[in-house]
């Protein structure tokens, strides 16, 4: 039922040196900027973020993944979303690693918390990790020998390109797996467990610790990530009103609106791109998590 990832929406202290931060360091452009409309707002049961500043930017070779800012109300800069279940980071594509970890290592807006790895024994993946200006972990992945992986990627095209997978922090990864099938009719593969670098010193476990972890395949751009996080974890709290903290939402184009499943409001039909007068309306999974779908045609 879903395909590719369409807009990440994350919550942010400063949305202007978020635009200079994305723009200069990592070369995205800004799609569109502006208001959160009273609608789109209302659909997302978030009815305090009408009128609340945005920016939407994308890499540059225009790919339709975007990153939505919004303009945080009372920013929470203790907040660490790796303590919480929910939506808890963006996997960028990128070129080379080497590079952009010299890069990072002296940037003032992007902390390096994570150094380059390969993330197999195969070594066709490598992938270090930073915190951006409001603290949203972002992995940076180049996939060096795809026919080497058991999935389905294309490379990267430019030195930073689009968001291709987003990643979940769940309490119970096989109850998490039966509901995206039942509800999304999304197909995951069995729980393995892999060592999660940034998970095991979140929680300072020996950094060898093994998590268990899934992957949905959506298309050959596409993926999510569920990472079973420890017991020590806890739900993200939200202010009634509010987008949740930290990345809020992901969004997800879908061939068909299913108008049987919960929304949280009505179905709208927002006229900005990416939703370009096509249905959405947001569910709420069972970690907390907000998921927007976005009728593709």
């Amino acid at each position: 039922m879903l395909n590719n990832i369409a807009i990440v929406t994350v919550m942010v202290e400063n949305l202007e040196l978020t635009e200079l931060a994305y723009k200069d360091e990592l070369d995205y452009l800004i799609a569109d900027k502006g208001k959160i409309s009273k609608e789109l707002a209302a659909s997302w049961g978030a009815a305090n973020v009408s009128g609340r500043p945005f920016i939407l930017m994308g890499p540059k070779n225009n790919k339709a993944v975007y990153v939505r800012f919004i303009q945080a109300n009372n920013f929470d800069d203790q907040f660490k979303s790796l303590k919480t279940f929910g939506w808890n980071a963006m996997e960028i594509l990128v070129k080379n690693i080497d590079e952009l970890f010299i890069k990072f290592k002296q940037s003032d807006n992007f902390r390096v918390v994570g150094e380059p790895v390969y993330i197999s024994d195969d070594k066709s993946i490598r992938a270090m990790q930073v915190l951006g200006p409001s603290n949203e972990l972002i992995y940076l992945t180049s996939i060096e020998e795809p026919e080497k992986t058991d999935l389905v990627i294309k490379k990267a095209e430019i030195d930073i390109d689009r968001i291709f997978i987003i990643i979940l922090g769940v309490s119970d990864i096989n109850a998490m797996r039966k509901f995206y099938l039942k509800k999304l009719k999304i197909n995951t593969s069995e729980p393995t467990a892999y060592r999660i670098r940034t998970l095991a010193k979140e929680y300072s476990l020996p950094i060898d610790t093994k998590f268990p972890l899934s992957i949905a395949q959506l298309s050959d751009e596409s993926l999510i990530e569920f990472d079973e996080y420890p017991n020590e974890s806890s739900a993200r709290q939200v202010v009634s009103g509010e987008l949740p903290p930290g990345i809020a939402m992901v969004s997800f184009y879908t061939d068909e609106i299913d108008e049987n499943l919960p929304y949280l409001s009505a179905l709208t039909n927002h006229h900005k791109a990416p939703y370009n007068k096509r249905k959405s309306g947001v569910i709420k999974g069972v970690s907390g998590e907000l998921i927007e779908l976005i009728e593709a045609n």
